[in-house]
């Protein structure tokens, strides 16, 4: 029998599993590479691993947000998150800044990614 597939407001429990997290940072350096985006984790011990992500890839958003709309839709459709599901999101925090809320949907969606690999690999 295998675990659940957690939701993406459930991912809370793995914030601070090093061995998914560790898995996240190459899953979305692999996925901002292919776009000739860089994503350097330092693993800083000041920060969360979720905070450093979230500080490297909000500017790279911001930036494609303002100037390369295609690109940042190819990037999400990459990583699985798909338009509607972002305009849903979207319209659940509408104080937020698209931005922000883009950036914390890829670092979750990624982790629950890693999670899904995770589970279905060591058999639980």
């Amino acid at each position: 029998m295998s675990l659940p597939i957690p939701k993406l407001n459930e991912l809370q429990p793995y914030y601070n599993r090093q061995d998914l997290l560790e898995k996240v940072v190459a899953q979305i350096q692999k996925d901002f590479d292919w776009f000739n985006l860089e994503v350097k984790f330092t693993n800083n011990p000041e920060l969360s691993a979720y905070q450093e992500l979230y500080e490297q890839i909000l500017p790279l958003i911001e930036e494609m947000l303002n100037d390369d709309y295609i690109k940042l839709m190819s990037i999400l459709y990459r990583i699985d998150i798909d338009e509607d599901f972002l305009n849903r999101k979207l319209k659940e925090v509408p104080n937020a800044d698209t931005d922000e809320v883009i950036t914390d949907l890829i670092i979750k969606r990624e982790l629950q990614k890693v999670i899904i690999k995770h589970i279905y690999s060591s058999g639980s």
